[in-house]
């Protein structure tokens, strides 16, 4: 009985270990301001999750705060298309919406575009640098597999000395 118990508990504990998702809510308040919600499908808060506007013609970081307590950010809606993203960097999940626009309209995109052509060159972001072309990330994941492969091996050849073992008897 506490053999099955154990089993079951193991089966069931990482569900509930990575079981839930972020979820996010856009309220237009009809006044040029949205409210952004936010919470965990578990029903956890997200205080300190990082809610960000992203220009979507030149990925400028237009709005930045962390969540508080009461899960809700309310901010002016900017002139310019944009993204929303809430992102968890906890567990690096991230839920990005397009945002809504203002009442009277986006600008004039294509002014945006040109001005924004003639600004410096745009720096690299933690977000979009990419994991895998890192030495140290390449290297340890080569550790990991040998690692592995002798781990096999001790085990095959100890399985063999218990047969031979058990076989001689």
């Amino acid at each position: 009985m506490k053999k099955s118990l154990k089993i079951i508990f193991l089966i069931l504990v990482p569900i509930y270990l990575f079981g839930h998702e972020l979820i996010m809510n856009i309220t237009d308040n009809k006044n040029n301001t949205i409210t952004v919600n936010g919470k965990f499908n578990t029903g956890e808060d997200i205080t300190g999750a990082l809610l960000q506007l992203k220009s979507t013609i030149s990925n400028e970081v237009l709005f930045e705060k962390r969540f508080s307590s009461n899960n809700a950010i309310t901010f002016d809606i900017p002139k310019i298309p944009y993204q929303i993203s809430l992102i968890d960097e906890s567990d690096g999940d991230e839920i990005v919406k397009d945002g809504i626009p203002p009442k009277e309209g986006f600008k004039d995109v294509e002014k945006i575009k040109t001005k924004e052509n003639s600004n410096k060159e745009q720096k690299p972001s933690r977000n979009m640098m990419q994991i895998s072309s890192s030495m140290a990330v390449t290297v340890s994941i080569i550790l990991a597999f040998i690692l592995l492969l002798a781990t096999i091996v001790v085990s095959i050849k100890n399985t063999n000395k218990l047969i031979n073992e058990l076989q001689n008897k």
